[in-house]
């Protein structure tokens, strides 16, 4: 039973796509139903699990009808990021209310600590008092561990080269530095992103660069999430590997060759800097508007012209 002084603490969606998650799936809505922060509704939406997810879904729902909501809908696999945008969309405040909702992502087969809600609204609380009307995204760390559990790298940013320090626009069109399924977004930042466009390289990805164009990327230093590692963790069919669209990728252009990954990622972000251009010309800086420029020459640039932009743009 909910509690009346629940009620009086923010209320925060938090957003679940499943796929085949079943091996994982219980132990992670388990560790979001025991949040210390406990107003919360987690909505899910199976996104065409061939195994048993669908049910263990409805079972949640039966036995927490208060806590746990099922999307149903007839768009079949729209894979991570298209059933993540659905779900936001979906969440997307409509004027109505006056409550404050806060929107978390979460994976399926990760752990969460049981204050990693409460942390990140302390971060965005705060945030907010200093700029009330800004979009904000908050994330953290996460550990790495494997299927069982066991650590695998006590820090993902630091395992994956990744730095939350550079917030800046120009850094994050051409590497994304957070990772979704720690992400706390305000409504603002919600009604600016949403909708995520088709030329989105991942919704995460997305929602930083907004974040970072209009409001504030906060990061929270400690690993609030388990973030698991196994041998068949896509989340999402076959869209998403647990893996992360960093400067690790991205160093692969300092061979002495072009290589076609990173080729390919330059294209990827090229063709994502401009749909941002797109929706939101008449709101950027002149500033703004070249870096996305820069970005989208870079597919075209050879190598050392790429490897002295790519640099200058992370200064």
């Amino acid at each position: 039973m909910t509690s009346g002084m629940e009620f009086t603490l923010p209320l925060v969606l938090v957003l679940l796509p499943v796929y085949n998650g079943e091996k994982f799936l219980r132990e992670q809505i388990d560790s979001i139903l025991n949040q210390t922060h406990r107003n919360l509704r987690l909505v899910c939406r199976d996104d065409g699990s061939s195994d048993e997810s669908l049910h263990i879904l409805q079972a949640y729902v039966a036995s927490h009808p208060d806590r746990v909501q099922l999307l149903l809908d007839n768009k079949g696999n729209l894979g991570a990021s298209g059933s993540f945008s659905e779900l936001m969309q979906r969440a997307l405040p409509d004027g109505g209310g006056h409550r404050v909702v806060y929107v978390a992502l979460a994976d399926q087969d990760d752990i969460w600590q049981p204050d990693k809600l409460q942390r990140c609204l302390e971060a965005m609380r705060l945030a907010e008092s200093a700029s009330p009307d800004i979009p904000v995204l908050v994330h953290s760390d996460l550990r790495v561990v494997d299927a069982h559990g066991s650590e695998i790298a006590p820090s993902f940013m630091r395992y994956q080269g990744l730095d939350p320090g550079r917030t800046e626009f120009s850094s994050q069109l051409i590497s994304n530095t957070i990772t979704g399924c720690t992400s706390l977004m305000n409504p603002g930042l919600l009604k600016k992103a949403l909708p995520v466009p088709a030329q989105a390289v991942m919704h995460d990805w997305w929602l930083s660069l907004v974040a970072s164009a209009f409001g504030r990327l906060i990061y929270v230093p400690e690993q609030l999430v388990e973030y698991r590692q196994h041998g068949s963790n896509t989340l999402g069919a076959r869209e998403h590997k647990k893996t992360s669209v960093s400067l690790q990728t991205f160093k692969k252009i300092f061979q002495l060759q072009k290589n076609e990954s990173a080729q390919r990622l330059f294209e990827q972000a090229a063709a994502q800097a401009l749909a941002f251009e797109t929706r939101f010309a008449d709101e950027l800086s002149p500033e703004s508007l070249d870096v996305i420029h820069d970005v989208r020459q870079l597919p075209r640039l050879g190598l050392w012209q790429q490897r002295l932009l790519f640099r200058r743009l992370r200064k």
